[in-house]
Order: structure tokens, then sequence, then C-alpha cells
């Protein structure tokens, strides 16, 4: 009689293939929203031959070790920002230079369009496939010595960033001292007063509790980031065709979740901390972009005309 409990077809049923979603953040956190609905799209399509498990707050590991793992062919989905991935293309560094987006509809028009055809192109050269662009966010300091209004404020401040040249480059223009740094890493680091504050968007902040250790938040809107959701080349080679085509449209699906889900955020999370007993001030975006302006300069000495173009590009469009 417990024969009767086995599957029909047992290779059939152990040929179920799963997928792992890897990311650096707390499971309510927008990235995780996004991940939730790719698995929930996924799985309603393909039905029980595929399984997608979704692992928050670096369990697999930092964002440098699941691109590694998704260029082996261990793990299957992460993203992490155009700018991070500069140091296997160097020329995407320049996506994360200070003040280039104007807000989240400005990146969605680039990235969605031929811009993010051209990014996907050089991406997958190096044993990934890009799928969509996620919301990063929009970044803002919070330290724990003073209120940032201009760079004058910034003088003397180790703030962390992460490890991309552009980015940390963008905040020593901005009158900072910055210190490159793993996301997981930085709540102990200014807790113990290694670094006096970061920067990030403000979902980051709140998930990861840093108005424990830090006082003050200054809104400065320096960088909008853009995340690239990547499947594993070696990985997506095995999947069947139908369902590349399930797990491509899931992807692009979830955009939409994904990124409502950090435009709320921005809405709820000042008051909350606010509530929290942060002290928040409005920085001088017109100071600070005109600090970081000579960084577009560096960035065609680095690499071109197609850095040129490419700022010029972002700028005009509409």
């Amino acid at each position: 009689v417990g024969i009767l409990t086995l599957p029909a077809d047992p290779a059939q049923a152990a040929a179920k293939i799963v997928i792992k979603i890897g990311t650096g953040v707390a499971p309510d956190h927008p990235e995780n929203i996004g991940a939730r609905k790719i698995k929930e799209l996924v799985e309603k399509k393909a039905g029980d031959r595929v399984e997608v498990q979704v692992f928050t707050d670096n369990q697999i590991g930092d964002q440098r070790t699941m691109v590694e793992n998704l260029r082996n062919g261990t793990q299957e989905i992460t993203w992490v920002t155009v700018g991070f991935f500069g140091s296997y293309e160097p020329i995407l560094n320049v996506i994360e230079s200070g003040y280039l987006f104007r807000d989240s509809h400005h990146s969605y028009k680039v990235f969605d369009g031929p811009m993010g055809d051209e990014i996907r192109a050089l991406v997958e050269t190096h044993g990934v496939k890009l799928l969509g662009y996620y919301e990063a966010g929009l970044r803002h300091i919070t330290n724990n010595v003073r209120p940032i209004n201009t760079p004058a404020d910034l003088k003397g401040l180790k703030i962390r960033t992460p490890q991309a040249k552009y980015h940390l480059n963008t905040l020593k223009y901005m009158g900072a001292n910055p210190v490159a740094m793993s996301f997981g890493e930085l709540y102990t680091a200014m807790q113990q007063k290694v670094v006096d504050g970061q920067e990030n968007p403000l979902s980051n902040i709140y998930k990861a509790k840093f108005y424990e250790v830090n006082k003050y938040l200054s809104l400065t809107g320096h960088l909008h980031l853009t995340h690239m959701v990547m499947y594993s080349a070696k990985l997506w080679d095995k999947l069947p065709a139908d369902l590349q085509k399930i797990v491509r449209e899931a992807v692009i699906e979830s955009q939409e979740t994904q990124r409502k889900a950090v435009r709320d955020d921005d809405e709820n999370l000042l008051k909350e901390l606010k509530a929290k007993g942060m002290q928040v001030n409005e920085g001088d975006r017109e100071a600070f972009r005109k600090a970081v302006l000579p960084l577009r300069d560096d960035a065609v000495k680095e690499f071109g005309p197609k850095a040129k173009e490419w700022i010029e590009r972002i700028e005009a469009t509409k």
C-alpha cells in the first residue's frame, strides 16, 4: 500500500529545478519584496517543476561572493548595482557618478530603454544573464558627528561607501573621507566608530537599524542607483527554453512591484526615522552637485568618448 504514495514518475519528481535567489538585505526590504514576487510568478507558471528559494541577509555570502557564485554556476540569481559591476566591466563605474539621475522615473527611462540593452551586452560577457533592472534607490548621508548641509560639513568625516570607484569618488568630491566596506560589516563599524557614518537609501538605513548608531540624517540625494537582476549564464543554458521564458517574464513583471516598494518606503520611512530620534535636514544639493562635476571629466579622461556619450545621453533622457 505504501507504494501508492510514490509519485507516478519518480524520475520527473526528482528533476525539480531549484532556483536560489540571494540578497544582502532584511526580509522585508524592497529587494526581497521583488525576490518573493519572482518566486510567486515563477512557481505559479512553472507548477511543480520549479522551486524558488530566497536567501536574505547575506546568508549565501556578500555581494562579491554571490556574483562569483553566479559566474561559477553555483547560484542562480542575485543583483548588484551597475557601478558595483564596474570591477568586471570598468566603464560601468561611470553610471555611479553623483547627481547623474534626477529621480526614479528618470532612471527607469534610461535602463528600460536602449541604454539598458547596451549595458546588458557588456555585462553578459562576464558569465551572467541580465534579466531586468530593480531600483536601488536615492541615497542620503547619515553620521554621528553633525548635520551635513554643505561640502564643508563633510570635511574630515569617514563615510562608508560600497566598493565602487566612482561611487567612492562622488563622496570624496562631496568633501568626505570615503571608506569602501561591505554592507554586512557596516553597523558594527559605526558602533565601534571605525567610520563616522554612511550613505544609503532610506529603506537600507531603516531596515539595518542605522538610527541606533547614527544621530543625523542629511537628505543629500547624491546618487540614484539601479540594480541589475542577473542569472548565472552556466545555469541559464541548462534551463529548458519554456522555463527561461517564464523566468525572464517573471523578472520583468516583478520590476514594478519592487520599484513601487522603494517609492512607498521613501514616503513612509522619513516619518519613521524621525520617530526613532534621527535629526533630519535637507542638504544643499546644488552645492554638492557643483562639487561632484569634476567626476564627469575624470570619466571622460579614463574612458574617452564612450563615457562622454553615456553621460550626455543620460542627462538628455526626459
